[in-house]
């Protein structure tokens, strides 16, 4: 028997853990009846430790968060998506709305991703809470940027919410309530190979604050959201997995109640998408792996505004991936190709009499994206050169393509020790809105481009401490500007002038250049995370105009967050962040309008000044409660606790002669229950 685990070190050490488990079991099933199994004895102290060669990871900065990481962590509400916003590579948004700033691009450059399946958006108004439930997650990917090929048509980065495929083997769930929602989760096995999953959220701060708000003088009607998911999950032994799942969000804010009419909407905005999704995933070979993802579903953002002020971004998604895959693992090389196929029913109205005349258009487009990338491996050295093609097909006879070759190395100097570096090119197509307004398919629009390259290093200082740090550098060509006074669904707060109002060009320039760092601890008892990003993102948006701050940059970004078991089932954490202020246009003079009869105002040099610095501890306790089957779990957060009132957003009084700015919430107590079983 001793000679057997000296077999099963050597297979582990190559990677061969499903034949080192065999061979375990074939000793066991030889041992004479009543023997007594000759394994070594170890002494208390003594630890035997097993090392397996990395398996290097598909991206070249690639940081996973998994729920049982963050569900401590202050400022989340146990929210493993949340939690993502304390990473290096991401500003802080305004007013800590629902927003990933990704290494100095907009919101709306990045994109999200279930499961490989891109979905319109991750998080629930203001940020609160994401759309799935994170128990059903493996874990959530957060690429600030330089991926593969496996991504695509975005200029920012890429979060990708990963499901368990693993059939649990044992049902469970759990009921949680706190200050802004309340949410369920069951899984449940349906037999040896098969779970079901399903999972509710529903906030209620609409449901309590609308009715206190009815007796008053105020209009606002408290926003609300819901979200459900169902998903299915099968293992077929050896023709692969296979799961189902559908999601369904909405989100609703309204403001209501003017007296001459109280129930009349004079402005409303909601968001809502629904999403189904199968996804089969096998090994088709010796070390190869193959994966087929389709989804459909609709999507929807509208906005209304008294009397007759309407706009909305309607759409019907169908998605397939087809990638097969060959990691490098023990041998010399690897492989991955696949297509991304996209095609999508696409109209939008833009009926707004603030923002110009009427805007109104329809049509389908589809970008069918075939990539392919290949890893190369010689002794501590890899090397993975890849290309994608990002085509655009729209309804009418538009076309447009874009080709983007990447390149990463990796070089393991040791055990501990990783130095990484990467070069590409990188793509995001134009609008339908931009194409049809600038003529169809004559319309000169293409591709918006960004050159990305970055070196890095990851240290493992010790089994519980590593150390990571990325410089990166972002040169952006062709960006679309123009028509800056036309509605928008913005996703941070609106623009302030003056505005670029000519017609839609790919004129527009930018640099990105930072660094990242991240100092993880992870014990049994400790979590602790330090993210400091510095950055400088600028544009120009015309050729011959001046360069400019980007609206979101922010030159330092600093987050450390830490949570600590204290025993008897006591935790307790904290969470610090600081950021300098986003840039903004002061305002000058102004000058009085008579025929309109209000104050213009007339705006001195862009972005001359910063908005104050920000500021903000969070202190969270929690406390778990177990019994036999099941246990209950309280936590007491406080958001803010120093009471600091940060600037948020730039504002001015009515007729423009003094600043007014938006500060953030004050001191914010909040509490939640949780009963799992």
């Amino acid at each position: 028997m001793h000679n057997v685990f000296k077999l099963y070190t050597q297979w582990m050490q190559r990677g061969k853990q499903v034949t080192a488990a065999l061979l375990i079991a074939v000793a066991l099933a030889q041992e004479p009846e009543g023997a007594t199994p000759d394994v070594p004895v170890i002494d208390d102290l003594e630890v035997i430790q097993i090392f397996a060669e990395r398996e290097n990871p598909p991206e070249i900065t690639e940081r996973v968060l998994t729920s049982e990481q963050v569900y401590y962590l202050p400022g989340t509400n146990g929210d493993v998506v949340r939690a993502v916003q304390n990473l290096p590579g991401i500003a802080r948004p305004p007013l800590n709305i629902g927003q990933l700033i990704v290494r100095g691009t907009a919101p709306e450059d990045s994109a999200y991703y279930l499961d490989g399946a891109k979905v319109p958006l991750v998080f629930h108004f203001a940020g609160l809470s994401t759309i799935v439930n994170g128990e059903a997650l493996r874990e959530v990917a957060f690429l600030p940027g330089n991926y593969g090929v496996r991504y695509g048509r975005t200029l920012g980065g890429v979060v990708d919410l990963r499901f368990d495929d693993a059939v649990p083997t044992e049902s469970s769930g759990y009921a949680s309530i706190d200050l802004y929602q309340a949410t369920a989760f069951v899984e449940q096995r349906l037999g040896r190979n098969t779970s079901l999953q399903l999972s509710g959220r529903r906030s209620y701060a609409d449901a309590v604050l609308t009715p206190v708000l009815s007796g008053t003088d105020t209009t606002v009607r408290a926003p609300r959201y819901w979200d459900a998911s169902a998903r299915v999950l099968h293992d077929a032994g050896a023709l692969g997995t296979f799961d189902a799942l559908v999601v369904f969000s909405d989100d609703r804010f309204s403001v209501v109640g003017m007296p001459e009419d109280p129930d009349e909407v004079q402005i409303g905005l909601s968001t809502t998408f629904l999403q189904g999704r199968a996804r089969w995933t096998s090994l088709v070979g010796r070390g190869w792996q193959n994966e087929v993802v389709l989804f459909v579903g609709p999507d929807d953002n509208s906005f209304q505004i008294a009397p007759e002020g309407t706009a909305y971004e309607r759409a019907l998604r169908f998605g397939l991936r087809e990638e097969i895959l060959r990691p490098v693992r023990q041998d010399w090389w690897g492989f991955r190709a696949g297509v991304d196929l996209l095609v999508v029913d696409e109209s939008f109205l833009y009926d707004v009499e603030a923002f110009g005349a009427k805007e109104q258009g329809r049509a389908w487009w589809a970008s069918p994206s075939p990539y392919a990338e290949v890893s190369l491996r010689g002794g501590p050295v890899t090397f993975t050169p890849g290309v994608r093609l990002d085509p655009l097909f729209v309804q009418g006879g538009y076309a447009t393509w874009s080709v983007d070759p990447r390149l990463s190395v990796v070089v393991e100097a040791s055990r501990s020790t990783r130095f990484q570096g990467s070069f590409g090119r990188y793509s995001q197509l134009p609008r339908l809105r931009e194409i049809l307004a600038e003529g169809g398919a004559s319309a000169p629009l293409g591709p918006e481009v960004s050159w990305q390259a970055s070196l890095g290093f990851t240290q493992d200082i010790t089994p519980w401490l590593s150390v990571e740090g990325i410089g990166f550098y972002n040169r952006l060509d062709g960006l679309i500007v123009g028509r800056e006074d036309r509605f928008e669904f913005f996703t941070g707060p609106p623009p302030i002038g003056p505005f670029d109002t000519d017609p839609y060009a790919n004129d527009g320039t930018g640099e990105i250049l930072g660094a990242e760092v991240q100092v993880q601890v992870t014990t049994d008892r400790v979590q602790a995370l330090l993210a400091a990003t510095t950055s400088r993102s600028v544009r120009v948006k015309r050729p011959g105009d001046p360069e400019k701050l980007f609206p979101y940059d922010q030159t330092i970004v600093l987050n450390a967050l830490g949570s600590v078991d204290l025993g008897r089932a006591w935790r307790v954490g904290a969470r610090f962040r600081y950021g300098t202020g986003n840039p903004y246009t002061p305002v000058v003079n102004r000058v009085y309008a008579l025929d309109s009869r209000t104050f213009v105002p007339i705006y001195g040099e862009v972005d001359a000044k910063r908005l104050p610095a920000f500021f903000s501890m969070d202190l969270r306790v929690d406390k778990t409660w177990t019994f036999r089957n099941w246990s209950f779990g309280l936590y007491f957060d406080v958001q803010n606790v120093t009471n600091t009132q940060n600037v948020e957003v730039m504002g001015w009084t009515y007729d423009y002669s003094a600043e007014d700015p938006v500060t953030g919430l004050p001191i914010l107590p909040t509490f939640g229950f949780r009963a799992d079983w």
